[in-house]
């Protein structure tokens, strides 16, 4: 069944659909941490950092995809926040590595329950096989993107 709230134009449209149903995804997340004052992309770096501690913030504008203005922005919420706060990096004078604090720790556990609980409300209209298999098959699709971006970043810059 296809809805007719998406324009008969764009129902094939592979690009049209991913970038609707991630900004249909981040509305749903942003709505869970709402009372929180912050968004989704806080949420992902603070993530990010819980499981990798000490990354730079060129690091997270890379694995994010994040440009260097919105992540200093981003950051500064956060350290404001009290969430995270920056530390000398030990291998990179020019830079701070990122560290949770304890607050930081703390929100991330009160808010990881209902950023999943939107997110499996998200993926609700798809059997638990559909899900594994659309995050088997978009997991290839960056994979392979993520290399063929790495690769010609190489072939510039050898």
């Amino acid at each position: 069944m296809t809805s007719e709230l998406i324009p008969a134009e764009f129902r094939g449209n592979l690009g049209f659909l991913v970038a609707k149903a991630k900004q249909l995804l981040s509305d749903e997340l942003d709505v869970a941490l709402r009372d929180s004052g912050l968004q989704i992309r806080h949420f992902a770096v603070l993530s990010l950092i819980r499981r990798r501690a000490g990354l730079r913030q060129t690091d997270l504008c890379e694995v994010l995809g994040v440009d260097r203005t919105t992540m200093v922005k981003v950051v500064d919420d956060l350290e404001g926040a009290g969430l995270l706060r920056r530390e000398p990096h030990a291998a990179d004078r020019r830079a701070h590595a990122l560290q949770l604090t304890e607050a930081g720790e703390q929100w991330h556990s009160r808010t990881l329950v209902p950023v999943m609980d939107h997110e499996q409300q998200f993926l609700a209209p798809l059997s638990p096989g559909e899900r594994a298999l659309l995050q088997e098959m978009l997991t290839r699709l960056v994979d392979s993107a993520l290399v063929r971006s790495a690769d010609q970043k190489l072939a510039r810059h050898p």
